[in-house]
């Protein structure tokens, strides 16, 4: 009696790990389940995580190379914002400041000139420089710069340097200490070597780039989709992108490793399955929008959960950071789910107004927003960022031609 109770409770605990196991791997994106697989691989030295061959063209390895460096990089706007929650601040500076770390390049500075900046937001100019005054104070120093120089000026600023001559340098010479044109730079300066040397000890001490280390635009992560959508005669196929999917190998006859091996070939086929029984629902629920650019049906989570008798957890774990792809475009299987018909009138309202506008100069998100205001559409700026993300659009620098 108490060798089939023990035995009755190592099965439950058992079938509990496992089931932990399948939830955690259905939730994950296809580059988590990766990483996650070669944690464990790590850990135990009795399984092996073998894929299947792939021929690796250069494009391969850029992707590749993207997605090591999204790893290692952290969000500089993420960065920023939340230094930006740790202060007392007025909402219309928030605001602004919001607006002005969004408006970031891949350096960490300002795409733009101060006063388009301030235009095409709409903000008044002495709350708008007082936001900029604070953005420059933020780590890492030198964000929130408009050019090189600029940038190198508020490093020394912060520093609490102020000695002129520097800056003129600076201004007007850094081409001269490239080329290591000194004694030229001594002469216009008016300011003998050694002097000059310690000043240029200073000016090497500076970054030139403060947003290296961070990823700005967040569609640098490399995505790996899950799904593949293609359209044959009307129809549309769809399939699982399984050369990311590996076989989990025993390389010994310890019990564990065999264990490990089978509940994580168990967990990873029932992803697959559950994956393609949900994506395929949902893509051929909303086929007209696919083939004929219908508009997208309202589809809600609890509607699938029904159709499929699943759980909904199960379906918010199924689609959660799965992407799709189809011809050269990715896209999330988010895109496809339309909570209230609301959400989705704005979203084509945006497509609408990106449609019309000027190819060779783009509307930012806050020119979207005055529009979709013309149009009696009320929401806030981020949440343009977010619908666009959902649409698969990028910002308006990357759309400009």
């Amino acid at each position: 009696m108490d060798f089939k109770l023990g035995l009755d409770q190592s099965l439950k605990i058992a079938l509990s790990l496992e089931m932990k196991l399948s939830i955690d791997i259905l939730k994950m994106s296809l580059k988590e389940l990766k990483e996650f697989l070669k944690e464990k691989e790590e850990k135990y030295p009795g399984i092996e995580i073998v894929y299947p061959k792939q021929i690796k063209s250069k494009s391969t390895e850029v992707e590749t190379y993207l997605e090591n460096i999204s790893d290692s990089e952290e969000s500089l706007i993420d960065f920023l914002e939340e230094q930006i929650s740790y202060l007392t601040l007025s909402k219309e500076i928030k605001n602004i400041l919001e607006y002005l770390i969004n408006n970031l390049d891949e350096r960490g500075y300002l795409d733009g000139s101060l006063e388009e900046l301030r235009k095409d937001g709409g903000y008044k100019s002495v709350v708008f420089k007082e936001s900029l005054s604070i953005l420059r104070k933020l780590d890492p120093i030198g964000v929130g710069a408009f050019d090189l120089i600029d940038c190198l000026k508020i490093q020394l600023l912060n520093r609490g340097i102020k000695e002129r001559k520097i800056e003129e340098i600076l201004e007007k010479n850094l081409e001269d200490i490239a080329n290591t044109n000194l004694n030229k730079i001594c002469l216009e300066r008016e300011i003998d070597m050694s002097t000059l040397k310690r000043y240029i000890e200073v000016i090497k001490t500076l970054n030139p780039k403060p947003a290296r280390g961070y990823y700005v635009n967040k569609k640098t992560k490399y995505i790996i989709p899950d799904i593949n959508l293609d359209i044959i005669a009307d129809e549309i196929i769809i399939t699982l992108n399984e050369e990311e999917i590996p076989k989990i190998k025993v390389r010994t006859d310890d019990k564990q490793s065999y264990n490990l091996a089978l509940t994580l070939e168990r967990s990873i086929q029932k992803r697959q399955k559950t994956l393609l029984k949900v994506s395929n629902y949902i893509l051929n629920y909303q086929k007209d929008f696919i083939l004929r650019n219908a508009p997208l049906k309202t589809l809600k989570i609890k509607d699938i959960a029904y159709e499929l008798d699943l759980h909904e957890s199960t379906i918010s774990r199924a689609i959660k950071d799965k992407f799709l792809k189809s011809g050269s475009r990715i896209e999330s299987l988010k895109k496809y789910i339309v909570l209230d018909e609301k959400n989705q009138y704005i979203k084509n309202q945006i497509l609408e107004i990106i449609d019309l506008e000027n190819k060779k100069n783009p509307l930012s998100d806050e020119k979207i927003l005055k529009e979709l205001c013309n149009r009696g559409v009320m929401i806030q700026r981020r949440t343009i960022a977010k619908y666009r993300d959902e649409l698969g659009i990028p910002s308006s620098r990357h759309r400009k031609k």
